[in-house]
């Protein structure tokens, strides 16, 4: 306002009722009518810049809630199986021993898959409650699928009749890598 006082060489007069449009835009009005453009300009930046980093922050805050729902629910579904199944693999490990016991011979057809099952049961909880808390824990359920599935593969025979060679796992990867592409 100042540098306005010193820029005029007349008094200045506004006609809002016969020329509003030449007294807004007249020379004495211009520095005014810029400086209000430009912090308008300004804040409508750092508004469309705010509202940009919000959705970020909330769209990972969505896929860590996704995660950490999918991690619960894994951890329950892993507790539930794991208790039914070991409940009955005990069952058949029991027999086993008792079997052994009395020098009787115990077929590997038993024996065998007893163990694979006692080790996939340990798998599946390791990658339940153990890997989400490490350093490389998995981000989403197809990387948990991906891996649970890596494991069971190390443990069982892949060449042999399984039903762990005719998982549906390796689709729902490849469909969800595709879907990623």
């Amino acid at each position: 306002m100042f540098i306005d006082y010193f820029l005029m060489t007349k008094p200045f007069y506004l006609n809002l009722r016969e020329n509003f449009a030449s007294s807004i835009f007249s020379e004495p009005m211009m520095p005014m009518v810029g400086a209000y453009g430009l912090s308008s300009l300004g804040i409508y930046l750092l508004w469309e810049k705010t509202k940009k980093a919000v959705l970020v922050v909330r769209e990972k805050e969505l896929q860590k809630e996704n995660a950490e729902a999918v991690l619960k629910s894994m951890q329950r579904l892993t507790g539930i199986m794991a208790e039914h199944i070991a409940s009955q693999n005990s069952k058949i490990m029991s027999w086993i021993e008792y079997r052994k016991r009395l020098g009787h011979p115990v077929p590997p057809k038993v024996e065998n898959p007893s163990q694979q099952i006692a080790k996939a049961i340990q798998s599946m909880s390791e990658l339940a409650f153990i890997a989400p808390y490490t350093d490389n824990s998995p981000n989403n359920a197809c990387e948990f699928e991906k891996i649970l599935f890596d494991k069971l593969s190390h443990i069982t025979d892949v060449t042999s009749e399984n039903t762990i060679k005719k998982s549906p796992i390796p689709l729902i990867v490849a469909t969800s890598e595709r879907q990623k592409a």
